[in-house]
């Protein structure tokens, strides 16, 4: 990307070529590449995404770090963005590494974007916040204009004063998301002097923009710790909007209602069977908490797919006991039992008996008793999906997680994931593609497929075809690889852009179609950071008994490596075994004598 491409696209190679070939009389050489992984050498291309030397110093510790008298020659412009500090790893490689400078180490004059960021969903009519930062090496007293652009239409422009020549400046934008449907926005920063390159100066994001939010409603009729802290985890998603109606004031509007949370509802004020029929009618998913205010008998007599057989409605406390064979969704503390360490929630006394289809989350641990009586649970009732959390006091929940961990990550992910799969409608097709919406330049596009058959049974036995067609109008044909059960499809090397496909079935009695889109953005990453870092390499050296080469100068690598006081040769001893069947009439003949002498032994001493 700098002013020195030239040589290493054109001579570097060559030169690089050379000196391998003149130390190979003297050496067994190994020649790797390494950037975002390592591979074995075969053209230098430049055209890795990310620079990792711990995935190279693990690579090299593999394979060659139990062999003696081993060096390595690493040749780099000392810049990293990806894995850790090389600084701290090469000392532990039990091996010299010599490294040689390249890239340009004199101070440059660029500007660039150096940070972006913004929210990966967004909502027609309203602000989308992006939040930009921009460096400027050298640019003193001078002026940048930054624009951000969707397609080609021009959505911001902000003049920018550059204060100092070591210059770094955060800024937040707020642009209007007018067009619904994944968008690709392109942020350019520019200055009206030369610069060190003009590659780093733009960078995309990708906004999915949608209709309207998630209208999540919670129904109580008198007030609980409970429902505020409901409400804070659901407003951390800025994709749900969250709405508390106070029965005693006023209705449930259920227009757009994606999720009704009863919060103790039908209650022992009132049994609400009349809301309890609009939901029916409606079809609209709920989440139910029952406590101390739930009317039991009137929840059993609503056929909701759960019976609480509690004859004194008696409450005890119940610690959160993770189902490990849940499987509806995943939670970001599963792996660490997150909720097995928080405080007790009040729970009914006695038995809990679900619906056949029904699913658990977590079970009910009882004075330190591990029980099977649910605690949280899930249930399809007539085309709608119901939630039930059986106890009142997650408050305690979200009080002590903070308390313990200075956050309510896993507390909101816990509200937010339970609210996200029963507000999701569920789709009957029987083609399901799945994917990320946006990938950067360089990356893997993964993409996963599921057929199903008319009894929405899973099968792949049929072949699947993925067409693809960038925004030039040129089209790529693909076939998904079958898994076990599903299909996936891999695609390597596209170049940023819009990208739409169609996937077909072949060999179906009525074949399926699909299609969908999505975007491949600009990956600046490697252009962050310019002006090569000498200094990581000479540490790397210092710390190894290496030698630092300040260039790439043949003759003086070439003259070292000759001279080298690590050179040591290699014996090799080569033994040959023969083959025992070869020597069968040999071994015949010692059996034959061995036997012969048993027999004569056996003749004159038995006598």
């Amino acid at each position: 990307m700098g002013l020195d491409s030239s040589y290493y696209l054109n001579q570097y190679p060559s030169d690089f070529n050379e000196l391998i070939a003149s130390l190979q009389d003297d050496y067994d050489i190994r020649s790797l590449s390494f950037g975002k992984k390592v591979s074995a050498l075969s053209k230098l291309d430049f055209n890795a995404p990310l620079t990792d030397f711990s995935s190279l110093f693990q690579f090299v510790k593999d394979n060659y770090g139990n062999l003696e008298n081993v060096q390595m020659l690493l040749a780099s412009d000392g810049l990293y963005n990806s894995g850790a500090n090389p600084r701290y790893l090469s000392s532990d490689m039990g091996m010299p590494i010599h490294t040689i400078q390249l890239g340009d180490t004199a101070e440059i004059k660029d500007v660039s974007i150096y940070f972006l960021k913004s929210n990966r969903i967004g909502f027609t009519n309203t602000k989308l916040p992006v939040k930009v930062g921009i460096k400027a090496l050298n640019f003193r007293d001078k002026k940048l204009l930054v624009e951000v652009r969707n397609k080609a239409k021009i959505l911001l422009q902000d003049e920018i004063n550059i204060a100092g020549d070591n210059f770094y400046l955060e800024k937040d934008y707020l642009l209007d998301a007018k067009q619904k449907g994944l968008q690709r926005y392109n942020v350019k920063v520019s200055s009206a002097f030369d610069e060190y390159t003009l590659k780093n100066n733009t960078a995309d994001f990708v906004v999915d923009i949608l209709d309207s939010k998630r209208k999540i409603v919670v129904a109580f009729d008198q007030y609980h710790p409970d429902i505020a802290a409901i409400k804070s985890a659901i407003l951390e998603n800025s994709n749900l909007h969250c709405e508390l109606v106070n029965l005693n004031q006023k209705q449930i509007n259920f227009e757009e209602t994606n999720l009704i949370i009863l919060y103790q509802i039908p209650s022992k004020n009132k049994n609400y069977q009349d809301l309890f029929k609009q939901i029916e009618l409606v079809k609209t998913p709920a989440l139910i908490f029952v406590g101390a205010n739930s009317d039991l008998n009137v929840l059993n007599s609503l056929n909701l797919g759960v019976r609480l057989n509690i004859e004194n409605e008696y409450y005890q406390d119940a610690v959160y006991l993770e189902n490990q064979n849940f499987s509806l969704f995943n939670l970001q503390s599963r792996e660490k039992n997150i909720f097995e360490k928080l405080p007790p929630v009040l729970t009914p006394f006695g038995d809990i008996n679900l619906n056949n289809e029904s699913q658990i989350l977590a079970y009910q641990k009882i004075k330190g008793v591990d029980t099977k009586y649910p605690l949280i649970a899930f249930s399809p009732v007539q085309d709608r999906k119901v939630g039930w959390i059986f106890g009142e006091g997650i408050w305690r929940w979200k009080l002590s997680e903070f308390q313990l961990f200075d956050s309510n990550i896993y507390f909101n992910d816990f509200v937010n994931r339970i609210i996200q799969y029963l507000a999701l409608k569920e789709r009957k097709d029987q083609l399901i593609i799945r994917h990320d919406k946006d990938f950067s330049e360089g990356s893997q596009v993964e993409i996963q497929a599921e057929l199903y058959n008319k009894s929405y049974q899973l099968i792949n036995n049929v072949d699947l075809q993925f067409v693809l067609t960038n925004e030039n109008g040129n089209t790529y044909n693909y076939q998904f690889s079958r898994n076990e059960n599903d299909y996936g499809l891999t695609i390597n090397n596209l170049k940023n852009g819009i990208y739409n496909y169609k996937v077909q079935t072949a060999g179906l009695s009525e074949n399926l179609e699909r299609s969908g889109e999505f975007i491949v953005r600009l990956n600046n990453v490697e252009s962050k950071h310019l002006q090569a870092d000498p200094m990581v390499l000479k540490q790397i050296a210092e710390s190894t008994d290496g030698i630092y080469f300040n260039s790439f100068d043949s003759n003086k690598i070439k003259t070292h490596f000759q001279n080298n006081l690590y050179k040591k040769s290699t014996i090799s001893y080569e033994t040959n075994y023969g083959n025992a069947v070869s020597l069968i009439y040999l071994l015949s003949f010692i059996i034959i004598l061995m036997i012969l002498e048993w027999f004569l032994r056996k003749y004159w001493l038995g006598n």
